[in-house]
């Protein structure tokens, strides 16, 4: 398949030299443009090989998540269109009217395309199914008892006789210490001592008594008896009743049903031509809004620098393949989906 895919963007890439530059007696001027065309076009063999290349792995990593059986399926379609391709082929002439079937018809000049893998459908249906059938279970009451409290006695009522002592409290008086008395005290007159010759003034006085406070018990209570009645005394305890007798039930159980979710594929994967962009149609600012673009949706384009790189075909291959799209070039419909 891959060595078909080579021949196809070979002679793809011949017809368009010739159909561009014509057969015969160019100039030097337009030798030099062929020679620069001639140089992107091999860049652009290269970059169609390495999506060859792309397309046999997701080929490869679609078919690996196939069971045998559609696998089988899967390999008899393939040959099968491989077998009516080769028989194509070889039925055509070797003229270029004949061999130019092969491609895209009702294309126009300066349009590219490129032979795409268009990713299988499926399907999903929802049924439910029988998981348990409806039975019966018997349950078991059991009979209900109760705690309730009750108050037992526990020591009879009783009195005893109880000795109180007396009772002091302390008190404060006062007591004499020294009586009053009269003493003499210096005075003081109108003339003081001067000298030796002059007498002194004595005056006598009386000294009031002297006391002081001193604390001492007293009794406010003699010593007595008393009569201290003892209640009865009760413990509260809890008692088990029966409350209900143990009884039996039938509970029906209603039939289990499990929703099971089935994916079938709906739609074969195929190969198609698909209307693409690339070097020769599409400009710089076109290849940076594309990278923006896939930078925004989380795929990482490399460098914004309006060049179609390998990161950036790389970051469109992850993209197509997330979103389910046709792989194997920067289709028109990969552009409408991130929105340029």
């Amino acid at each position: 398949m891959k060595t078909n895919f080579k021949k196809l963007f070979f002679f793809t890439l011949i017809v368009a030299i010739f159909a561009f530059f014509g057969c015969a007696n160019m100039e030097a001027a337009k030798m030099k443009q062929l020679e620069s065309q001639m140089k992107q076009k091999n860049q652009q063999i290269e970059t169609l090989e390495s999506n060859v290349k792309d397309r046999d792995a997701a080929l490869e990593q679609y078919m690996g998540q196939l069971n045998e059986t559609e696998k089988a399926k899967l390999d008899a379609e393939m040959r099968a269109k491989m077998a009516e391709e080769k028989s194509m082929q070889s039925s055509q002439s070797s003229n270029l009217s004949s061999e130019t079937a092969l491609l895209p018809s009702g294309a126009n000049p300066g349009e590219c395309y490129a032979r795409v893998f268009i990713p299988p459908t499926f399907r999903t249906n929802t049924e439910q199914v029988l998981a348990k059938e409806a039975a019966e279970r018997i349950e078991v009451i059991p009979a209900k008892y109760e705690w309730v409290e009750e108050k037992v006695l526990t020591k009879e009522a009783s009195s005893r006789v109880e000795q109180v002592p007396a009772e002091y409290k302390w008190v404060s008086e006062k007591i004499l210490v020294e009586p009053a008395h009269t003493g003499w005290k210096k005075g003081r007159g109108l003339i003081e001592k001067v000298d030796n010759t002059t007498g002194e003034i004595m005056c006598l006085v009386e000294v009031p008594a002297k006391y002081k406070t001193v604390k001492r018990q007293v009794m406010v209570n003699p010593p007595r008896t008393r009569k201290i009645e003892i209640p009865a005394a009760y413990q509260t305890v809890k008692v088990r009743k029966l409350v209900s007798e143990p009884q039996e039930r039938r509970i029906p159980i209603p039939a289990e049903y499990q929703t099971v979710t089935k994916t079938r594929q709906a739609t074969e994967g195929t190969m198609e031509w698909r209307r693409v962009l690339c070097e020769t149609n599409v400009t710089p600012e076109t290849i940076s809004r594309l990278q923006n673009a896939l930078a925004n949706s989380g795929f990482d384009p490399g460098p914004i620098d309006g060049v179609l790189g390998g990161e950036t075909q790389g970051a469109i291959k992850s993209y197509q393949r997330s979103k389910g799209l046709a792989t194997g070039g920067l289709t028109y419909e990969t552009m409408k989906s991130l929105g340029i």
